[in-house]
């Protein structure tokens, strides 16, 4: 797989950052059709390993129908950690409340952390790295200095 690789479906964008960093930037509503496109986004570069994903959600909404789909469709698997930026407190609820009912249900063991910037985003993903004992591709790294700045 190519180093960096971008998708725009509808509104919204993806940036996929080798070795296992996705950033998706949602821009107005979010309906099922874009899950969905999401949701396949998320298995192709998961398909080798686990990824870390940062979703800036700070001028968008989601409906039900797709949060629906998006709880039935994720697979923890494919995760080592959800960082959304810019979440407002609805938005924060929402989240949690999905969240909270896919731990219950067993299905769900991933860490979704919610930050107000970009950067903020990317400490917690280094944080992460750090409490799990190694940097992308098993190296230490700070993936501040390693990744590009600027959002697809």
């Amino acid at each position: 797989m190519s180093q960096i690789k971008e998708w725009t479906f509808g509104t919204h964008s993806a940036r996929w950052a080798a070795p296992d960093l996705l950033r998706f930037t949602y821009r107005g509503p979010t309906r099922v059709e874009d899950v969905q496109r999401i949701i396949e986004i998320c298995r192709e570069v998961a398909s080798e390993q686990p990824i870390f994903v940062i979703s800036d959600v700070s001028e968008s909404t989601i409906d039900k129908a797709a949060r629906e789909y998006f709880s039935q469709n994720l697979h923890p698997e494919w995760f080592h950690g959800l960082v959304y930026v810019g979440a407002d407190a609805l938005q924060r609820a929402i989240t949690k409340a999905i969240m909270i009912a896919l731990y219950f249900t067993g299905k769900w063991r991933v860490d979704i952390e919610f930050a107000e910037t970009e950067q903020e985003a990317l400490q917690i993903v280094s944080r992460i790295r750090r409490t799990r004992g190694e940097g992308a591709g098993g190296e230490p790294q700070h993936l501040e200095e390693q990744e590009p700045r600027a959002l697809a």
